[in-house]
Formats: C-alpha cells, structure tokens, sequence
C-alpha cells in the first residue's frame, strides 16, 4: 500500500474514533460533503487540507504519519501452527481476544481468574507472536492490521464448529436480545450470489460496530457472537423419500 494511501486510511480512523463525520470536515475545508468524499477516495489532499482536517481530531500531522508508518508492520494474520497454539491453550486464545478488543490489563484481571504473574506471560506470549506489544505498566497495543482475520477452516474455525458450535445452537436465545432464525427454500445460482452479497455486507457491518465499541472502549459491550451459514442442502428427512 502506498505512504499516501496508508496516510489517509490513518484519517479516516482517526475521525472515526473521534465521531467526526465528513458533513464536518466540509465545512471545515469549505467544500461540499460530496467533494470530502472524493478526496478520501482519491487520496487528494494538499498539505494544507490535510492538516485542517488533523486539527478536527487534535492530531499533528507527524503523528497521523507515524500511526500510518505503524500500520505497515501489523499482522494480517496468524500462521497455522500459531493458531494451532491457541487451541492448544485455551487461556491463551482468551487473552487474545481480550486483547482484540481493546481490554486493558486491568479488565482482564478484574473479569477472569488470573494471577498478575500469569497474566503478563500470556500476554509477553502474545507480544513474542507479534499479536500485540507489551509496554511499561502491563498496558497492551495492537499488532493487527485491520482487516485481521482468523484463517479460513483454520484451526481455530475448525475449534469453533468442532467443540463450541453445538454450545451456541442449543444455548437460550433470549427474544428481547438475541436473534435466531432458520430459512430453507429453492435459490437459483444468480440468487445465491446475490444473497453471499448481502451475507457479506451484514459481517463488514458487524466488524465495523465492534471496531466502533473497541475504539470507545465501551463498558456495557458484552460478547456477541455473529454466525452465518449458507450451501446447498437437502434435509435428510427429505432425502430418504426421493424416489430410487
């Protein structure tokens, strides 16, 4: 990815973070929204503009330079035998998305029955993955570019169908909070296209609300689990009728 490229991406969150939305940079660079848009698209910015825009968010443009520097060296994602690690132990997979999602040591420590000691070996584990770096005061940065992914029917996909799927099926949905709902009917190839579409807009949504509460460090956020499932399949039932 390009220095400039990586530049504006570092903008974006930033503003993001911030609640700042492109109706307000508009009118701080006395363009129209649509023009705003166009900029972050093309990565056109002067100088000028570009520090306008810092001063929104209470940035300097050195460090909007360093965070961008600093997203070229983050992990996309792990190796098979890193995942395979994590299943291997569970306490570690737990810091590791702990950590995802922004807990500082202290939540982790205050939620779960951890020592201190143990604590910051699972966590000095992760920094020696590059998952995370460990600073002064046990406090905790993301090594993780942002489009980080687990591997598809990786180990620790294959961990979630295996041994932890079945728990989230048959657990209580409760109506007021949760969602769960079954379809089943006959789609055409250019239908099912079109539904692998909408079913990927729905994940971008996701990840993008839970990068939201992450930013804010948001108290009342609570572990939710998003799990969409779409192929061809014919109910057993149904197929020991067919005729021979």
């Amino acid at each position: 990815m390009a220095q400039s490229q990586r530049i504006v991406d570092a903008l974006k969150r930033a503003l993001k973070a911030h609640g700042v939305s492109y109706a307000q940079v508009a009118r701080r660079l006395e363009l129209s929204e649509s023009s705003v848009k166009r900029l972050f698209s093309t990565g056109g910015f002067s100088l000028a503009r570009l520090e306008a825009v810092c001063e929104l968010v209470g940035l300097d443009f050195l460090e909007l330079a360093r965070q961008a520097d600093a997203q070229r060296f983050r992990v996309p994602a792990l190796t098979v035998d890193q995942e395979q690690e994590f299943v291997g132990d569970p306490a570690l997979l737990l810091v590791a998305v702990c950590a995802l999602n922004r807990w500082p040591f202290e939540r982790i420590l205050d939620r779960y029955r951890f020592t201190e000691p143990r604590l910051v070996g699972l966590l000095a584990r992760l920094d020696r993955m590059g998952l995370i770096e460990l600073l002064p005061g046990n406090r905790i940065r993301l090594r993780i570019a942002r489009n980080f992914a687990w591997l598809p029917d990786g180990p620790i996909h294959r961990f979630f169908v295996d041994r932890l799927q079945s728990e989230f099926l048959t657990g209580a949905f409760q109506p007021e909070r949760d969602v769960h709902r079954v379809a089943w009917g006959m789609l055409s190839a250019e239908s099912a296209s079109a539904l692998r579409g909408r079913i990927a807009e729905l994940t971008d949504a996701f990840d993008e609300l839970t990068r939201g509460d992450e930013v804010r460090a948001d108290s009342s956020a609570r572990g939710t689990c998003l799990l969409v499932a779409l192929r061809q399949w014919e109910p057993s039932p149904f197929r020991a009728m067919r005729r021979p």
